[in-house]
């Protein structure tokens, strides 16, 4: 690591807002330093620490600390959340799942939110799109339910007036359908429900 040319001591450190000051060993004005100047330190600074620093003056005269480091902390090896083209390593498996675009990670916690989310309005759409589907055939008169039995696979057609009316489903992806006549669904081929 390059030597830096300036050393103190950290004095104040408030760790929740990421920032502290360090009283130099030259016995200097004391130096503003802020978490971001301490890239790659393997841990977060405590109040004591001796700290190496380059020191900047601010336009309005104030001093901080810049490329600092913690004495005695060995620095983290930044990772590298791209990769080149022509590389066949891995980056960052663990919290990136795909990339929408060059800079965007999705996180796989982002993905469960999402999916969570997402479940009751694909449910309300189904069921929007069912209760849609009966207003368009009770709008056309077409209200007798032809009824493929889930247990014999016979094409049962049901009146309004029968007692399995209300509990039966239309499901057209199954092939099961609405009839405006029963005539139409005899001609289709279904018979009538015994009940």
């Amino acid at each position: 690591m390059k030597s830096l040319p300036h050393k103190g001591q950290l004095t104040t450190w408030k760790d929740d807002r990421g920032f502290g000051f360090i009283k130099p060993d030259d016995g200097s004005k004391e130096v503003f330093l802020h978490i971001s100047v301490l890239k790659g330190a393997g841990r977060r600074p405590i109040v004591g620490d001796t700290i190496f620093y380059e020191k900047t003056i601010e336009a309005n005269g104030k001093i901080r600390a810049s490329k600092a480091s913690i004495q005695d902390v060995i620095n983290q090896p930044t990772v590298l959340t791209k990769r080149s083209r022509n590389s066949n390593q891995d980056f960052n498996k663990e919290s990136t799942v795909k990339r929408i675009d060059g800079n965007t990670p999705i996180n796989k916690r982002d993905m469960r939110k999402l999916a969570r989310k997402l479940i009751p309005i694909v449910f309300l759409i189904g069921l929007g799109m069912s209760l849609i589907s009966v207003a368009i055939n009770s709008v056309r008169g077409c209200n007798i339910k032809g009824n493929i039995s889930a247990s014999t696979g016979i094409k049962l057609y049901h009146l309004p007036n029968m007692e399995d009316y209300a509990t039966t489903n239309i499901d057209a992806s199954k092939g099961e359908k609405w009839f405006c006549s029963e005539s139409e669904a005899i001609a289709n081929g279904w018979s009538k429900a015994p009940r």
